[in-house]
């Protein structure tokens, strides 16, 4: 608690195991994330890395969940959730 802070920023890449952010801020986040993306919600992350305003986050919830929210959030969009198989 304290360190919190909002940072605008585009989300550059999205799956169901985690997101590429990028923001023209600078910012320093913390080991604990939560991504917020507009129509999908709020996403629990972890940092992977970050390289100057650009961070990977893994999603702290489990696969189906994310493809089940965003799958949720896209009315008329049937998404397979294994395209190669």
């Amino acid at each position: 608690m304290g360190n919190e802070q909002t940072v605008p920023g585009v989300v550059r890449d999205m799956s169901v195991s985690g997101a590429r952010f990028q923001t023209k801020q600078d910012f320093r986040p913390t080991s604990d994330v939560i991504l917020e993306v507009p129509r999908f919600g709020a996403f629990n992350c972890n940092l992977v890395w970050q390289n100057g305003h650009v961070v990977g986050l893994s999603f702290v919830d489990p696969p189906e969940f994310i493809f089940n929210t965003v799958n949720g959030a896209l009315p008329g969009i049937s998404l397979d959730p294994n395209p190669i198989n």
